[in-house]
């Protein structure tokens, strides 16, 4: 693998993927964008890619270079099943962090989607961007991870990083949607709620440093196969636990489900064309 040469996409890709959720925060600003069956279709389409890489690259891979290390292929088994499950621990702490932080702050996606404020006082002026600010702050947090997954798998490979980054990009819109809808309301700005949007998503790439300095520059070859499995646990929990649910609350199922079945299509096709 020739990482050196991909340093300067993996930052350039996840640096792109964090400064999407400015795409949510535009939406804010549009009647119709909070509930479109075409969300529904990208959301489905974004989990069908991580799922579909997840699986059939990343983890198939990860245990084929473990059984070769190990005489024993249950061990080889074992190993990828811990990492897996580690990830997955993680990650799902992480979560509880997030919704630790929300609810202290009685924040609710739901209700950000209610939100009117034609005759709104100043303390639910003060109120709502108060929501809006702590919202980026967790997405921040929530983003680390993701910036660390797009950096990791990019500088392996360009190709298979480009459909991660599309993916994780997607996935972002809605959230952006969430940290500008109520800063946008209780303050009238565009320019504030897209700005503080933004600065959201630029923990990705600061992810990314970390990936960067914790695995890159004293980085034993045998590690991105243990980091493959763990990056793989990472996306799969985004698609099970936040992209299907997000897609299916949009009321368009239908539409989530054949956007699920085309990345699963579209992913399969590419790495396919590109092998």
């Amino acid at each position: 693998m020739e990482l050196d040469d991909n340093i300067f996409y993996a930052f350039l890709l996840t640096t792109l993927a964090g400064l999407s959720t400015g795409i949510g925060g535009l939406a804010a600003f549009s009647k119709h964008a909070r509930k479109s069956k075409f969300l529904a279709f990208g959301l489905g389409l974004a989990a069908g890619a991580m799922i579909y890489i997840s699986f059939v690259e990343l983890i198939f891979g990860a245990l084929e270079t473990f059984k070769d290390k190990y005489d024993d292929e249950s061990e080889a088994y074992l190993r990828a099943t811990l990492y897996f499950i580690g990830g997955l621990v993680t990650i799902g702490l992480l979560g509880v962090l997030v919704s630790w932080v929300s609810d202290k702050f009685n924040i609710s996606k739901e209700n950000l989607v209610e939100i009117g404020a034609e005759k709104m006082d100043s303390a639910k002026a003060k109120s709502l961007y108060k929501t809006g600010v702590v919202t980026a702050v967790a997405l921040a947090v929530h983003n680390l991870p993701e910036g660390l997954v797009t950096f990791l798998t990019t500088i392996q490979d360009i190709n298979l990083g480009i459909g991660i980054a599309i993916a994780i990009a997607i996935h972002n819109i809605p959230e952006g949607l969430a940290v500008a809808l109520p800063i946008y309301y209780a303050t009238k700005s565009k320019k504030k709620a897209l700005l503080i949007t933004l600065a959201a998503g630029l923990s990705e790439p600061i992810g990314a440093g970390i990936a960067y300095f914790l695995f890159f520059e004293n980085a034993d070859p045998e590690i991105f196969d243990v980091v493959n499995v763990f990056v793989a646990s990472i996306m799969i929990y985004v698609a099970f636990f936040e992209l299907l649910p997000q897609a299916h609350k949009t009321g368009h199922q239908a539409h989530s489900k054949w956007g699920l079945i085309a990345g699963f299509g579209i992913m399969g096709l590419s790495i396919a064309l590109l092998v």
